[in-house]
């Protein structure tokens, strides 16, 4: 957890970094962890809705930059078809990058909070926590659609 700290309008502010607390099931109840991995579920959600919305519009906008006529181009055009050509793809990746981290701490919170559920005292929750095989296949495409775009813009770019 990071703590700004500062001695008033004007002053600086340092940043002190104190290790987060271990997450102690007898603290939770076993509705709260559930409430906790159904919001962290939906974040992954949107997550997902923003790197597909994100991906189609900027592959989008490459395919019609692909397809201006030439004929039609000014010199201003043609400079500026040249740079987006290589910034959508730069962007794309960054992009995908930053969102498959989020992902995969998305992945790792909710890993953390069903670890939590097991160690509980009054744990009986299969609810909570469905099977094995289930969960893995739900999680599969969330961690695999980032490394598809990847894969897909660096083909682009190294063609």
């Amino acid at each position: 957890m990071m703590v700004a700290s500062g001695l008033g309008p004007l002053s600086v502010n340092t940043v002190q970094s104190r290790e987060e607390p271990a997450m102690e099931p007898e603290s939770y109840s076993l509705d709260e962890l559930r409430r906790r991995i159904e919001h962290e579920d939906n974040l992954l959600n949107q997550r997902v809705s923003w790197i597909v919305s994100s991906q189609a519009f900027l592959l989008t906008g490459y395919a019609i930059l692909l397809n201006a006529p030439i004929e039609l181009r000014t010199a201003g055009h043609a400079r500026d078809n040249t740079l987006l050509l290589k910034l959508i793809p730069i962007t794309s990746i960054a992009i995908t990058l930053l969102l498959w981290i989020a992902m995969l701490a998305g992945i790792a919170a909710m890993r953390a909070l069903r670890l939590c559920a097991e160690r509980h005292p009054s744990f009986a929750a299969d609810h909570i926590q469905g099977a094995a095989a289930t969960r893995i296949l739900g999680l599969t495409p969330i961690a695999l659609i980032p490394p598809a775009f990847l894969i897909t813009w660096l083909l682009i770019i190294l063609r």
